[in-house]
């Protein structure tokens, strides 16, 4: 099976995780109430928290797995289970047993999450790489919500969760099938070399050992997290904010949808701009996410608003990009250091709705203000020189070859 074929079907993984993560998310107060007549609003929190932390402790168990076992037989094992797991959830008789099996599916699916670095490593052009997993991120949440809002649409959305498990037999026998027994494909080791110790364009440095290595990984799960913290914390409250600005219930949906759509815009630009500004990608992106955090915060006007939304949303795609460029220039392409990081971007899922609540109790305009602060604060340290921060590994150079894109981003 040839390279790009290995790349698609990564992709198809990483999708597939997306998609059973994302799908019935924005509808599961009404999910629990057809199926177990629970109408407490603390059920859906409570569901919530606790498959959260399920995937965070979960994440560096699978980072350890990857040690001694190929990412085929991880992968193929866990869609097998996953397939299982879906049908008994289907059939749950209680809001109980199917909170008991939603937490056992996360821990079984974030397997899927060693499928990115697995992309990454079987490719020449990481910045290109990047870009096109964040195209997959932010086009499968829409492909998600669809997916989600016709299974409530069932008569019986048991029968649409139960359909689900297709999904996982389907890529788990086309995984049995293509991967190689005998080792994950033409995939970069951690420092970004070949198997045969070549080392291709665009690869970053071999993985620093010992302290120097810890610092760099502790710098870079610091940005991660103040990162993810700041765009998430902004999410809770955002519509109640809108409409007290002045903005209907479904002009305020469409604002919150707004920077999600800048990003799909923005990030065919990523690789010019990765190309002209280099490390400086990072700080600048932070710059902009954080200007139009507090542009949003200064007027709830929904004119003013929607353009500080358009401003942080072109912060945030190329963001993405750049924050994952620098994670992988610390981490390789494989290995534990990668499901560090991964955890830590759980972790900011739990961090950051304790922040809005609290803020957003103060003032619902708090939350983008310590979002605002958050990337300000980012964006200033990672421009400080290099003395004067954690050592990091220099950026990857980036390639001339550009190939004709053949997936799409979720």
């Amino acid at each position: 099976m040839t390279a790009p074929a290995f790349r698609r079907l990564y992709l198809l993984v990483v999708l597939l995780h997306l998609v059973g993560d994302v799908a019935l998310s924005p509808f599961y107060p009404q999910l629990f109430e057809r199926l177990f007549g629970v109408t407490d609003p603390a059920a859906t929190g409570t569901y919530i928290w606790v498959c959260r932390v399920a995937a965070l402790a979960a994440m560096p168990l699978w980072g350890l797995a990857a040690r001694r076992a190929s990412l085929r037989s991880l992968v193929v094992g866990s869609l097998a289970v996953a397939a299982v797991l879906e049908l008994v959830l289907a059939a749950a008789p209680s809001y109980l047993a199917f909170l008991v099996l939603s937490a056992a599916s996360v821990v079984v699916t974030m397997a899927f999450t060693l499928a990115y670095p697995a992309f990454v490593g079987t490719g020449r052009d990481r910045v290109r790489d990047v870009t096109l997993f964040a195209y997959v991120v932010n086009g499968g949440v829409v492909v998600a919500t669809v997916l989600g809002a016709a299974i409530m649409a069932l008569p019986e959305p048991r029968y649409g969760i139960a359909a689900c498990s297709l999904l996982y037999v389907a890529l788990a026998v086309l995984c049995h099938r293509r991967l190689p027994r005998s080792a994950d494909g033409p995939a970069l080791t951690p420092g970004g070399t070949d198997p045969d110790g070549s080392e291709p364009p665009n690869a970053g440095p071999a993985p620093r050992r010992g302290r120097t290595a810890l610092v760099a990984l502790a710098a870079v799960c610091t940005a991660v997290l103040a990162a993810e913290t700041a765009r998430l914390v902004v999410r809770p409250f955002f519509t109640l904010y809108a409409e007290d600005g002045g903005a209907g219930t479904t002009a305020a949906a469409l604002l919150f949808l707004l920077p999600q759509v800048t990003v799909l815009a923005v990030l065919p630009l990523a690789h010019r701009a990765h190309a002209l500004l280099g490390r400086s990608l990072l700080p600048v992106s932070c710059a902009v996410a954080a200007l139009g955090l507090l542009a949003q915060f200064l007027t709830p006007d929904p004119a003013l608003l929607a353009l500080g939304r358009v401003v942080f949303g072109a912060g945030l795609g190329l963001g993405h990009v750049a924050l994952d460029l620098r994670v992988f220039e610390v981490t390789g392409a494989r290995g534990p250091a990668f499901s560090v990081v991964a955890t830590v971007r759980v972790g900011a899922t739990l961090v950051s709705p304790v922040l809005a609540t609290a803020l957003a109790g103060a003032g619902l305009g708090l939350p983008l203000a310590a979002g605002a602060a958050l990337f300000g604060v980012l964006a200033l340290v990672l421009a400080l020189p290099p003395g004067r921060t954690p050592p990091a590994a220099p950026a990857p150079p980036t390639t001339t070859a550009h190939r004709t894109e053949d997936t799409q981003h979720a």
